[in-house]
């Protein structure tokens, strides 16, 4: 079997098993059993699988076809323009997050030394993304999950941020509090905020993905209200905090900002126009 037959047979299951993107898919599946990129894939068709290869495609062509989500079959995603390693049992990064990267890049250039803390971290994807880019910022990073402190560590050190980004296991707050880590300029989250009678309804693809990093408690806003109505503790006066969103949960969130003290509330929609990072300043 050449790469063109494979690929034409990879598609076919795919479009059978119901994958939404059976032609991206194949040829991503394929160009990582093969070590080479897309375009090569495409280029030189004609080469020749070993049998291993071809065990190996259709070993994972078979994990896609249950909904195993891309990411997880070939280990890394593309996040703010830096691959990004992930596996099973962390929540893959996506590109409407690069916004909260953005927002916390634009307040973090207005001051000299950035301090900031990123909640709910994952797989570093924000943490790193931001001291890549930031390179006077040090970012204090928590996370509960032993699997997501596992990624994200190596996705750390990958990035070469290891004496930037210091990761520390623990429930939101609690690491931060127990180092005695204030007087922060920056809070960034993504939490879980998805409410919990929605998990049923996800795609296919996202219930493979961790439930501890969707479930956000009964109406979805659990995280925030945890993570907002202790930020002034931890924040400078002045300071920013800023969260991403489910697409109908903006007014919500700025409703328990604003009940905490912040002020120049903004909300910024994603690419596809929805809601997305909800931004405040902490004022005294």
């Amino acid at each position: 079997m050449n790469v063109r037959e494979a690929l034409k047979m990879g598609q076919k299951k795919l479009r059978e098993a119901g994958v939404a993107n059976p032609v991206l898919d194949s040829q991503l599946i394929l160009s990582h059993v093969l070590g080479t990129d897309r375009l090569k894939l495409l280029v030189y068709d004609e080469i020749k699988l070993t049998k291993e290869q071809q065990e190996c495609y259709g070993t994972l062509l078979a994990q896609r076809c249950q909904f195993v989500p891309i990411a997880y079959i070939i280990g890394r995603k593309e996040f703010y323009g830096l691959n990004f390693y992930v596996k099973k049992g962390v929540l893959i990064p996506r590109p409407e997050t690069e916004f909260v990267v953005e927002e916390a890049l634009k307040a973090a250039s207005k001051i000299s030394n950035p301090l900031i803390a990123d909640l709910c971290s994952g797989s570093g994807a924000i943490s790193v993304a931001i001291a890549v880019n930031s390179p006077k910022a040090t970012v204090y990073a928590t996370e509960i999950s032993d699997i997501a402190c596992e990624v994200a560590r190596k996705n750390i050190f990958a990035h070469g941020v290891q004496d930037r980004v210091l990761l520390f296991q623990g429930d939101l707050w609690a690491p931060l509090e127990e180092r005695e880590i204030r007087g922060l300029d920056i809070i960034v989250s993504n939490p879980p905020y998805i409410p919990s009678k929605d998990l049923k309804n996800l795609p296919n693809d996202v219930k493979n993905e961790p439930q501890l990093a969707l479930d956000g408690g009964t109406d979805g806003l659990e995280f925030y209200r945890r993570i907002i109505s202790r930020a002034h503790e931890f924040l400078k006066a002045g300071g920013s905090i800023i969260l991403e969103i489910g697409w109908n949960q903006a007014l919500e969130v700025k409703t328990l900002m604003e009940k905490e003290g912040f002020k120049d509330i903004q909300v910024v929609k994603d690419y596809a126009g929805f809601d997305r990072v909800v931004t405040g300043i902490f004022k005294f």
